[in-house]
């Protein structure tokens, strides 16, 4: 019987502790899948300062159906995911991470449900272990997200997912450089089933989620699957121009027919029409300025990614 293949995606940034847990966890998790599924583990290294790389080397030495990729310099972890899937030749293809916080259990739920037809099987968290302050902005952002795209940004939505092959090739003919991983499979379509889980804490380490990143991700994901930014600001204008219409006609009639009895003068009349206008034509240009930002990234040409090592793919 010809065994299915099922490749597993893990990205992997200061993770040179975590690296050798996950996999002897994962061993212990396919053990008893083996006998009906083949696996490569492709670990991709994106720019680690740290020894992640010679870990990842190690495993490559002693078991041939790990695979290394690692890249030039420090991507993100999005491109470093696209890195892996693209380089992946499972018949499904899982993506996870290094750091011990997807349990590998669900592993079996999700190619279970993949058997049963469904082409995307994703995990969502439970429980977040995460401070107050994060759990609170996550959980506007997935609101608003959901609101203003055309995809369901579901509060605890992971990129701990399975996707068959048929999405990982429409995946892959993606050319954007600012992207979300999670956010363009779930905006694919296929049929689809979620997967809950708890969160385990971190074993060694910490996030190398920072505010910064967190909020370049949350400016991505607006712009990638949303014009509403754009349609707000046509909002905002015509709510302006009714306004201030309103305004300056109230303060016309009040000082030239009812006696200037709040003491308006011309300058009133003039800093309130510029500071209104200002305004509108200031926000404008900044929503303006970030899609062409993006633009600007598009068109570049650039690769999304480079590699400077591959170890154990067959060229």
């Amino acid at each position: 019987m010809n065994k299915k293949l099922i490749s597993f995606v893990v990205p992997a940034y200061r993770e040179e502790k975590n690296i050798p847990l996950f996999y002897d966890e994962f061993k212990k998790t396919f053990v008893n899948l083996q006998e009906k599924y083949d696996y490569e583990l492709i670990f991709v290294n994106d720019g680690s300062p740290d020894k992640t790389w010679e870990e990842i080397l190690k495993l490559c030495k002693i078991d041939e159906n790990v695979k290394g990729i690692n890249l030039s310099r420090n991507f993100g972890k999005e491109i470093a995911l696209s890195a892996g899937v693209e380089n992946a030749a499972g018949d499904a293809v899982v993506t996870t991470d290094a750091d011990g916080q997807r349990p590998m259990h669900i592993i079996k739920t999700f190619i279970l449900n993949w058997e049963d037809g469904n082409e995307i099987v994703y995990g969502v968290r439970k429980q977040m272990n995460r401070n107050f302050f994060r759990k609170m902005l996550s959980g506007i952002f997935n609101k608003l997200m959901t609101k203003i795209s055309e995809v369901e940004f579901e509060s605890g939505v992971t990129d701990f997912m399975l996707i068959d092959r048929k999405v990982v090739n429409y995946f892959t003919k993606y050319c954007d450089k600012n992207r979300i991983f999670r956010g363009i499979i779930l905006s694919l379509g296929f049929s689809k089933q979620k997967v809950y889980f708890v969160e385990p804490p971190r074993k060694h380490g910490s996030t190398q989620w920072q505010i910064s990143k967190l909020f370049k991700l949350a400016t991505d994901s607006v712009t990638s699957f949303s014009i509403f930014p754009l349609k707000f600001i046509g909002y905002l204008g015509i709510f302006i121009v009714f306004f201030s219409f309103g305004l300056l006609t109230f303060m016309t009639i009040s000082r030239f027919f009812m006696g200037n009895p709040y003491g308006i003068t011309n300058s009133a009349f003039f800093i309130i029409s510029n500071v209104f206008l200002s305004g509108i034509t200031l926000s404008g240009l900044g929503i303006i300025a970030l899609y062409i930002a993006k633009i600007h990234s598009e068109v570049l040409g650039r690769p999304l990614y480079i590699v400077d090592k591959k170890v154990n793919f067959k060229e």
